[in-house]
């Protein structure tokens, strides 16, 4: 083998290996710049929260109920028992390979890449999207804590109704504070739990502002 033959030989080792580290690069570079639950909500699935992870009804096998898992930086179904990070999951639900994934990736959520011009349409779907989701987020934060209020104040109402038994214990301030507020309390349960959500939206407001004057009052 002439030298010319095994510097051309030694030249294309040398730029594979540098394609590897590269493309290796390249996959770190997306993985770290796009969360799995980012991509799953942009093509077009909503994960519920089942205590501390999310999960979705899996499209790799005829789910019925959310069996799908999704974890910081991977996925695991329980039913099928597919897993991966956030470009195994693109690639799979889309039939690709996982460059092309990356690809994909990177023209979908705007990251720049060599070669890829960022898709400013979908960037627009994915910044919307987000923005909903912090919006729902908070609002089902303080549905949550509005409703766990009402509801222990309710019970505690009902309890201090049930002990009073002497006419004259009627005149007791916690006595005429739950005669006075029982029936409020009841409305805004039953709006909280069928109402609308401009109605739910409007019960939030009212019991912050109740609480607040209740707490004045106290003072």
């Amino acid at each position: 083998m002439d030298k010319n033959t095994i510097e051309k030989s030694m030249a294309n080792k040398k730029n594979k290996l540098s394609s590897k580290y590269t493309i290796s690069n390249v996959f770190k570079y997306v993985k770290s710049n796009i969360s799995l639950l980012q991509a799953i909500e942009l093509y077009g699935f909503m994960p519920v929260k089942k205590g501390s992870h999310y999960f979705i009804v899996c499209p790799f096998h005829a789910d019925k109920n959310p069996s799908l898992a999704i974890y910081e930086d991977v996925y695991h179904c329980f039913g099928c028992q597919v897993h991966g990070d956030v470009i195994d999951f693109t690639a799979r639900y889309f039939n690709l390979s996982p460059l092309e994934a990356v690809k994909k990736l990177s023209y979908d959520f705007g990251i720049p890449l060599s070669g890829i011009k960022p898709n400013k349409e979908i960037q627009k779907k994915a910044i919307k999207r987000q923005k909903f989701n912090r919006l729902l987020k908070n609002f089902k934060s303080k549905y949550d804590e509005t409703y766990d209020y009402l509801c222990k104040l309710f019970q505690a109402y009902t309890r201090i109704k049930s002990l009073v038994e002497e006419p004259d214990d009627m005149d007791l301030e916690a006595f005429v504070e739950a005669c006075k507020y029982q029936d409020l309390i009841e409305y805004w349960i039953d709006t909280l739990r069928n109402g609308s959500l401009k109605e739910q939206l409007s019960v939030i407001k009212e019991v912050k502002k109740w609480r607040q004057e209740k707490k004045k009052k106290m003072r």
